[in-house]
């Protein structure tokens, strides 16, 4: 259990990262944890991600908290915590992954976290409350005895999404100078690959199969048939294959445990003869997965196995949209938004720090 504080910390001497709660805008409290420390409220975060403006499966309790056990760039992941009421019923209305960058010339900077692993890095922020949340987020750094910053960078979002949407409303309100950045798009494909006809090339190789975990055993089944996939490879013979760190390995197997008891991780092989040469570890909830790792077998690559396989996969319910970067997938526009302060931004944030001390 982290160590909250009792009573606030003289401004001279606080700083996010040495504080744990402070008292934020619109009668809010911001509280910082480790992310393997927010264990303790994994009751509480579930009920969040359920209420979430956008669902993001890679800041859910059950992805999260096995990274933050196995890997070591997730354990002391500073997270915030946005929650309202009083201590005894309090309510979590906003899980958010971020640091404080400080900056010699210029404002501090808060900064949504991302890691390689994590194919979308939307904070978890109740659909009701988000404004509210974003405004907090804004000015949460000056709550810490940083009063000159509020700039606020969040990476990897849904450019399409309803958070976004709440996060330029709100630049325009408050003044702040908006930026978005999107990420690089995949070259496009001058023609989509004929995989009738490829599945068809396969085929003569051997008898070709198709299939899909149903059950959490077949599951784990088939994630031990994906990493021996994957380790037979070029990623092998490069070292970094799952199978080759000890971490990550665990990782991978206790997440996709954990994901598949509330239906939120399937598993995908094509197999040759009875041998697989596609996988596909999806995660998410329909109508939207997220491709986590795909695999084939090099042999077969002038076939697109993995390409095949998603295509089955996407079309074994009419209700599944499969997100990847690969051929077969449907592609998402992905970006990063910084909020930078502006001299209106400076003159306005008093007053509205006032209005929402008065409304709440």
């Amino acid at each position: 259990m982290p160590n909250l504080a009792a009573s606030p910390v003289a401004p001279a001497k606080t700083t996010l990262e040495q504080s744990v709660i402070a008292s934020g805008p619109a009668g809010l409290s911001i509280e910082r944890r480790p992310l393997a420390a927010c264990a303790a409220i994994e009751a509480e975060w579930r009920d969040l991600a359920g209420r979430a403006i956008e669902p993001n499966p890679f800041f859910e309790p059950d992805f999260a908290l096995p990274a933050a056990q196995h890997l070591v760039d997730f354990r002391d992941a500073p997270v915030l915590l946005l929650w309202d009421g009083p201590a005894a019923s309090r309510r979590l209305l906003g899980l958010v992954p971020a640091r404080l960058r400080h900056r010699l010339l210029g404002h501090d900077e808060l900064i949504g976290w991302s890691n390689p692993r994590l194919r979308i890095a939307t904070p978890l922020i109740d659909a009701d409350e988000a404004v509210r949340v974003i405004a907090a987020l804004l000015h949460a750094p000056g709550r810490w005895g940083l009063a000159n910053t509020q700039n606020l960078q969040l990476n990897r979002l849904d450019l399409d999404g309803p958070l976004l949407r709440n996060i330029l409303h709100m630049a325009e309100h408050t003044g702040h100078a908006a930026a978005i950045e999107p990420l690089p798009a995949l070259p496009a494909i001058a023609t989509a690959p004929d995989l009738a006809g490829l599945r068809q090339g396969l085929s003569r190789q051997g008898k070709l199969s198709f299939a899909e975990s149903g059950s959490r055993q077949e599951l784990r089944d088939m994630v031990e048939l994906h990493l021996a996939l994957e380790a037979s490879g070029s990623l092998a013979r490069a070292g970094v294959a799952a199978l080759q760190d000890t971490r990550e390995s665990a990782f991978l197997r206790a997440m996709t445990r954990n994901l598949a008891r509330s239906h939120r991780c399937r598993v995908g092989l094509l197999s040759l003869d009875d041998k697989p040469v596609a996988g596909a570890i999806l995660i998410g909830k329909v109508p939207r997965l997220w491709l986590y790792s795909g695999v084939e077998d090099e042999r077969f690559a002038s076939f697109a196995p993995l390409a095949q396989l998603l295509s089955w996969l996407g079309r074994a319910s009419r209700r599944r949209e499969i997100v990847g970067g690969v051929p077969a997938t449907t592609p998402l526009r992905l970006g990063d938004v910084r909020l930078s302060v502006t001299a209106r931004a400076a003159r306005r944030a008093p007053l509205l720090s006032r209005r929402r001390a008065a409304a709440a």
